[in-house]
């Protein structure tokens, strides 16, 4: 907690908003501001977005697109923890380590939300099972293996309709995210062709799925007509006024009725906000809280909004900035002088934007770039935005780490190694001995527990000191499930009578079995609903 002697800025979200204003206020930050800095990211690295399509092309490693924010935020306090709650009125954020571990609440004086988006496909059938999603770093290194796989599939497969089914590749979604990785992973498969003598150039088809009459709608039409072209030309089919409806295992599923035959189906679409920032009492413009000119949210004193949480008013135009990276960077700096201000009670300066305009690199090659006003295409343009990435990377190992696989994949020839990586943590045995608690009363749940050897107890604390003894729990029993089906915190303490072996399996697969198993829904929720009356008992009030 921040004391009467400093003031605490809290920084949600270490994305490149978040990131540039931590590094604005340490560069202006006085000893005797007495300002202490926190950050919460659910990661300990910055990443890279508009690297990560290179990722997909082999173009570089998928750790280079990741800067570490101790490396380059040394004087900031950082919470490698997912924000579960913002307290306005408190001013407090509320922290979930994850992992059966307390969670941890923060109090500020200054709030910077850039928390950023997350995934939702809920309205597209099929997506959340069968598309393959390009969110993440992980995401995109499997989306590279996936290809290499479908390749070594095709190259040896004869049924000439499941031929066709491994090598058409359909990427849905034609912004920024969807055209770069569509482009290098179509540069990818036709580059590795000649490893692959059994498959004929012409067997390969890749589609980007585009709801709107033009590609890229961050960037001028001019721009966009070019970078369309130049898709068409490497091979790339680009299908206008459509859009994804769903998937199954096998087909990708169109607006029109069409079914195309695929086994790849690539999902940059159904993006939201972070549902932490839409439950807060703000006013939105299209799913971002609207700012004044100086990042600040109005009738919240010293909340601020940044990046694509935020509908910041442009300087010229007066319409919210679109949510790209340039913007965040400029956002990030401003808010960061603007709370230097508040705390020394000088005015703040209003948003301005006097930076190139966006980019998007198609291979290595190839670009587009708005240059201050002048679109530049081809490669000219690739070099300039290699010259813009690697000026705004904060860190001269990656700058030189990403340089190198820049030229190693542009003189040698494509990788097509696959390194298969496989989850490890969603069911994992564990090992108690006597006495050692399990799971603790009052912490957040993660995991779900089945008994394979040994006892546990299962207590409740009162809060006056006192335990009671609710059950005994031996082999072929579990428990953990109240907290999971319930959305609290966990009602009871388990301890080990005696050396203890137990399955593990994590929220996301407890939740799907008990999704597509009535019977243990059944027999796991009334255990639930159970445990839960008797805890409103004990306590005498509701959770």
């Amino acid at each position: 907690m921040s004391t009467s002697a400093n003031k605490r800025v809290l920084i949600l979200g270490g994305g490149h908003a978040g990131f540039h204003a931590a590094k604005r206020l340490l560069k202006l930050r006085k000893p005797d501001d007495h300002l202490e800095i926190v950050l919460v990211n659910s990661d300990n690295a910055e990443v890279y977005h508009g690297l990560m399509p290179q990722i997909v092309g082999g173009k570089i490693e998928p750790r280079h697109a990741l800067v570490a924010l101790r490396h380059i935020l040394p004087e900031v306090k950082l919470y490698a923890c997912e924000v579960e709650r913002i307290d306005l009125e408190g001013r407090q954020v509320f922290l979930n380590p994850g992992e059966e571990r307390q969670r941890i609440a923060l109090s500020y004086d200054y709030l910077i939300i850039s928390l950023g988006s997350v995934t939702d496909l809920s309205r597209f059938p099929g997506l959340l099972e069968h598309g393959l999603q390009t969110k993440t770093i992980g995401d995109v290194f499997h989306l590279r293996d996936h290809i290499i796989e479908m390749l070594e599939r095709a190259s040896v497969q004869e049924n000439r309709e499941e031929r066709c089914r491994l090598l058409t590749f359909v990427i849905a979604g034609a912004g920024f995210a969807g055209v770069e990785i569509g482009s290098e992973a179509n540069q990818l498969v036709r580059s590795a062709l000649r490893f692959y003598p059994s498959i004929n150039r012409q067997e390969i088809r890749f589609l980007l799925i585009n709801t709107s009459d033009r590609i890229l709608p961050a960037v001028t039409e001019g721009m966009a007509r070019r970078a369309a072209r130049y898709l068409e030309r490497t091979g790339v089919e680009v299908r206008h006024g459509q859009s994804i409806a769903g998937a199954t295992s096998s087909a990708a599923l169109l607006s029109t009725g069409e079914r195309i035959p695929t086994k790849t189906l690539i999902v940059t679409v159904g993006v939201k906000p972070n549902p932490v920032v839409t439950s807060l009492p703000f006013v939105f413009d299209q799913d971002r809280i609207k700012t004044d000119r100086f990042c600040r949210v109005p009738g919240h004193p010293g909340v601020y909004a940044l990046g694509d949480n935020a509908a910041i008013p442009h300087p010229k135009t007066g319409e919210a900035c679109p949510p790209t990276f340039i913007y965040a960077l400029t956002h990030g700096t401003c808010a960061g002088d603007n709370i230097i201000a508040e705390h020394r009670a000088k005015s703040p300066r209003p948003f301005t934007f006097t930076a190139f305009g966006d980019l998007a690199m198609l291979s290595n090659t190839w670009a587009v770039v708005d240059f201050f006003g002048v679109p530049l295409s081809g490669f000219l343009a690739s070099l300039f935005w290699r010259l813009i990435f690697l000026a705004a990377i904060p860190s001269w190992l990656r700058r030189w780490t990403i340089l190198f696989d820049w030229f190693a994949s542009t003189a040698l020839p494509t990788d097509i190694a696959q390194l298969t990586v496989s989850r490890s943590d969603s069911i994992i045995p564990l090992r108690f001995g006597a006495g050692e608690v399990v799971i603790r009363q009052g912490e957040p749940g993660s995991r779900f527990y089945i008994i394979n050897e040994g006892e546990v107890e299962v207590v409740r604390s009162l809060g006056t000191g006192q335990e009671v003894h609710l059950a005994r729990l031996g082999p072929g029993q579990y428990f953990g499930e109240v907290a999971l089906l319930n959305d609290v915190t966990r009602t009871a303490t388990v301890r080990a009578l005696v050396d203890t072996k137990l399955l593990s399996i994590a929220r996301q697969d407890f939740s799907t079995l008990v999704k597509y198993l009535p019977g243990l829904r059944t027999t796991v929720t009334e255990t639930a609903r159970t445990a839960i009356s008797a805890t409103k008992a004990d306590l005498g009030n509701p959770l």
